[in-house]
């Protein structure tokens, strides 16, 4: 009738509704989805909400009505009454015995299912549902859906109710304890004899419901008793699984590991361990030696990596108590460790990395607290604090070590999939497993080392030894693994001089190593990189034994200069062999110093500084069309030249060497190391090159910068010490100032020419000290004319020179102060501020520049006071200091710049108003403004700042530099006091 065709159409609305909900058809207006979602949600306010769905549910063919409708049950069972939950876990029941055997619903949907059912139990188990599960095991009969079912029900039961790994409130925990409580009564039990009726019935035909099972099973043996699972019978039917190798091993490995892992007391975990035989059983069912299943021995790994865990905690957790039994056993959970490390060791020499990637944690955790277990080795002990109940002897732990160093450098070797440098592996997880695998193995030798250092260096030593001998049999990557533990040995002796110096095992090897013809000639990258790592962290032996000079050092030396290192044709070496060289000439200088001539010779070939055109450096990322500035040259490689970092570190080295030769040497070293730079500079400052300039000006900026670069490098090696070298810079420096003066106009742009020239200036100051202040004169324009300036930057170097020469800075600034402040000035007062970082960039630069004027100030007062006191000049930048100086005192919230510009007015009144000044000059200066920005920022100030109190100090000073009659003439002190106090 009527009423059933309303209805129907109403159901016909309902599945639209649904649909519209879960199509992504992008014709689907947003007005109509939030239609139909209230739709869906008034659906979801009904009262009957639970019926009505659970009939679609089962009445229904459409995949999203049904999943929505099993959605929204398990949030109205809470709000129900208990009859209508009664009603609705029957419907359930019902469906599950009549429906479920015979038809494989989707995953989604048994999910879903899973979800419904243990919504009611949660709320209603054991009080109202005391047979909740006896209803769900008594279907189990009806075939593998059911038992599908009943697993994910497990499994949802685990995540909704019981796991820690899920955030739940007091009450929710409350009620989590209650139903475990419950079920351990008798329905874990229940539960267990179905698991292991599972685990026989569907191993042939369902290994997915067995793998199902046994992840149940992990996930309950945390809660549940553990005699349950942990029983002859029960562990039984896990071995075999194991054994057999079949699907479910792997799950198998995983929940006998969960099992093992249960958390109890120490003393009873090596109890059950001990009664159920754990280590004869785990020999003869879960180690496959002689299969080719990479899978099922990398989680066999894991499963003796857990064993080996849990026993060395319950031995450390055991050795520590006082009483006989914890040291009976302790003795066995230690019996266990020397056991499981049997199978470990296996499983740590298998070819295949990532096994013995898999028993790594246990190893690193095992070497990591041994020293203590070896007698003697606990530490420190309070006369009253007794010590451990068990300890070993070292020779007891020796043969462990033994083995372990053995693999350990078998493990180390790159294996021959690796590939070096390739940017496109450095993400691959491949890649980044086996180095973090090495880098652990290196910490168990280091581990090894500090337990029993006798054995480490005679291990080293018999590995060089068996290296050297047997050479030209070993794998370059097993020659780079046995450099590589020889290189970290040095860095785990405390005192490596003290060692050289008594010929230990790491001096005798290095002379063995140094004496290999075919190792030190080897063509290999790999261990040519390895060999120049041991040449800087063995160097010092050329320090405590000046006579293995002649003969090793030489050898070294073409070690690193030589084809097999800055001349080798593989970019990664001669890269490694630049940086590393000039870290060795920094330990040897004064050992390699007399062969500084012949290292020249050997490396002038690459200390050219080439010209490379415009078209081949790479434009700036910001853009700029054809007029943007190239960017840096690093990436740039010319054929034969270094890189630019490369060349550096080799300029670097060799002035190092030339700065320790004696001064009648000295000179004509650095003439020619600079000869090459110089030579270009020249080159760019004649008439000839104007059209070479005009060409590519562009590429000759460049060229000029890194020639200027290589300069400041060179001088690295040099400090004020070498007076010697004095007039040497002084006539390098004329050459740059001159190209720069005369080709500032082409080169102005250039923002790595001007950055170059500052490194210069920078490193003059350390080199020359006062004999700087003539040729900055000289520098100084192109700095401050360049339009791509860094000014921050600019006026931190300007503060520097300040703060360096102090008062011999005054007739410099005098010179240049309109436009060291100028500069700066003009661009800082245009600055926005209409960002926060525009803001900060203000604030820094203006700060930058009251630091100068503070130290300005109080360093050469005279030459501020000029420009401030001077009448009618036709230079503005008077008055501009003054404003700037007053604009410092604005802002009582910034008390850096607040504290900058009291102590440069401090500074300048105390000459202005003191002995063999004229005072009548101060009547040019805006005094009455002065004190009252002063008092007004002085009093707003922050005095929980420790910085106020100097504010107060300088603007004290200021106060009795203007209202001193005994300073200041009368008219003008009267003037002053007056102006005291209407600011007052």
């Amino acid at each position: 009738g009527p009423t059933c065709r309303s209805a129907q159409a109403r159901m016909d609305d309902f599945e639209k509704a649904i649909r519209v909900i879960f199509t992504q058809d992008p014709s689907i207006t947003p007005a109509v989805r939030e239609q139909a979602t209230n739709y869906c949600d008034a659906i979801k306010a009904r009262p009957d909400c639970w019926s009505f769905c659970w009939e679609q549910f089962s009445q229904r063919d459409c995949m999203e009505v049904r999943f929505w409708c099993l959605q929204a049950l398990p949030p109205t069972v809470v709000k129900i009454s208990v009859d209508q939950r009664r009603d609705l876990r029957s419907r359930v029941l019902t469906w599950m015995r009549d429906r479920a055997p015979a038809v494989q619903e989707d995953v989604v949907l048994r999910n879903k299912i899973a979800l419904v059912y243990v919504a009611l139990l949660k709320t209603d188990y054991p009080c109202d549902w005391p047979s909740a599960w006896t209803d769900l095991i008594a279907l189990l009969e009806k075939g593998p859906n059911l038992v599908d079912l009943f697993l994910r029900v497990l499994t949802t039961f685990d995540q909704e109710v019981v796991s820690d790994e899920v955030p739940r409130s007091p009450e929710e925990r409350q009620r989590s304890h209650v139903i475990k409580h419950a079920m351990r009564e008798g329905d874990v039990l229940r539960l267990a004899e179905c698991w292991f009726a599972i685990l026989g019935t569907f191993r042939q035909s369902a290994p997915q419901l067995v793998m199902e099972c046994l992840k149940t099973i992990g996930a309950f043996v945390v809660w549940v008793e553990i005699l349950t699972i942990a029983n002859e019978k029960f562990l039984g039917a896990i071995y075999g699984l194991i054994s057999e190798g079949g699907p479910a091993a792997g799950e198998a490995c995983d929940c006998l590991g969960a099992v093992i892992s249960k958390k109890m007391p120490a003393g009873k975990k090596v109890q059950m361990l001990q009664q159920l035989q754990i280590m004869r059983c785990l020999g003869e069912h879960c180690i496959h030696r002689g299969s080719a299943d990479l899978q099922l021995i990398e989680k066999e790994a894991e499963l003796f990596n857990t064993v080996g865990e849990v026993v060395l905690e319950a031995y450390v957790e055991l050795r520590v108590m006082t009483d006989s039994e914890s040291a009976r056993l302790a003795q066995a959970a230690w019996d266990f460790v020397k056991e499981v490390m049997v199978f470990v060791f296996w499983f740590f020499s298998h070819q295949e990395y990532q096994i013995g990637d898999s028993v790594e944690a246990f190893l690193t955790a095992f070497f990591a607290r041994l020293k203590s277990f070896v007698r003697g080795g606990e530490g420190d002990l309070r006369l009253d604090e007794p010590g451990p109940c068990h300890t070993v002897d070292l020779d007891q732990v020796r043969p462990i070590l033994q083995q372990t160093l053995q693999l350990i450098i078998q493990r180390l070797a790159y294996p021959d999939w690796f590939q070096h440098g390739d940017p496109n592996y450095e993400d691959d997880e491949r890649h980044i497993t086996f180095l973090e695998f090495r880098r652990s193995l290196t910490k168990i030798f280091k581990r090894i080392f500090l337990v029993d250092e006798e054995m480490g260096y005679m291990f080293i030593q018999a590995s060089i030894s068996q290296l050297t001998q047997g050479f030209a049999s070993v794998r370059p990557m097993e020659v780079e693994a046995v450099l590589h533990l020889y290189k970290e040995t040095g860095e785990i002796v405390k005192d490596v001089s003290q060692h050289l110096q008594a010929n230990g095992a790491l001096a005798t090897s290095f002379v063995r190593l140094l004496e290999c013809e075919a190792l030190l000639n080897v063509d290999h990258w790999l261990v040519q990189l390895a060999l120049i790592d041991v040449y800087v962290r063995y160097g010092k032996i050329f320090v405590v034994h000046p006579e293995f000079v002649p003969t090793y050092g030489q050898r070294v030396l073409q070690g690193f200069i030589g084809p097999r290192g800055i001349h080798s044709q593989d970019r990664r070496v001669v890269t490694r062999a630049c940086y590393m060289f000039s870290r060795f000439v920094k330990m040897l200088k004064k050992q390699i110093a007399p062969f500084a001539a012949d290292i020249y010779e050997a490396l002038k070939d690459l200390l050219a500084v080439q010209f490379i055109p415009s078209s081949l450096l790479p434009v700036q990322a910001s853009g700029g069309g054809a007029t943007a500035p190239p960017a840096s040259t690093a990436s740039v490689l010319v054929k034969g030249a270094l890189k630019a970092e490369d060349q550096a570190c080799l300029f670097e080295a060799l002035a190092g060497l030339v700065s320790a030769l004696p001064e009648e040497q000295m000179r004509p070293a650095l003439q020619k190391l600079l000869e090459g730079p110089a030579s270009n500079l020249a080159e760019l400052a004649t008439e000839a090159a104007q059209g070479r300039i005009a060409a590519d000006t562009q590429g000759c900026a460049c060229w000029v910068a890194r020639s200027i670069e290589a300069i400041g490098t060179i001088s690295k090696g040099f400090s004020q010490q070498q007076t010697c070298a004095v007039p040497d810079w002084e006539a390098i420096l004329q050459v740059v100032a001159r190209t720069l003066d005369l080709r500032s106009g082409a080169f102005n742009s250039d923002i790595g020419l001007w950055r170059a020239n500052l490194f210069l200036c920078r490193r003059m100051v350390e080199v020359l000290g006062d004999h700087f202040l003539n040729p900055l004169d000289a520098l100084l324009p192109f700095l401050y004319a360049s339009n791509q300036a860094d000014l921050l930057e600019l006026t931190t170097f300007a503060h520097q020179i300040v703060c360096q020469y102090q008062k011999k800075t005054q007739s410099l600034l005098q010179k240049w102060l309109h436009v060291v402040f100028s500069r700066p000035f003009n661009v800082w007062r245009q600055m926005p501020e209409d960002s926060e970082q525009l803001k900060r960039e203000r604030f820094e630069l203006g700060s930058a520049l009251l630091l100068l004027l503070k130290e300005s100030a109080q360093r050469c007062p005279i030459t501020l006071l000029e420009p401030m006191l001077l009448q009618g000049s036709s230079s503005s930048y008077g008055q501009d200091l003054v404003s700037f100086l007053l604009q410092g005192l604005q802002d009582p919230r910034e008390l850096k710049a607040l504290l900058y510009a009291t102590s440069s007015w401090s500074a300048l009144l105390d000459v202005a108003a003191g002995p063999g000044s004229n005072p009548e000059a101060l009547g040019a200066l805006p005094l009455a403004q002065l004190l009252r920005q002063l008092l007004w920022s002085v009093a707003r100030m922050d005095y929980a700042d420790v910085s106020s109190q100097k504010v107060l100090g300088e603007a004290a000073a200021i106060l009795r530099s203007l209202t001193s009659t005994r300073l200041l003439p009368e008219a003008l002190a009267g003037q002053a006091m007056e102006a005291l106090q209407q600011a007052l």
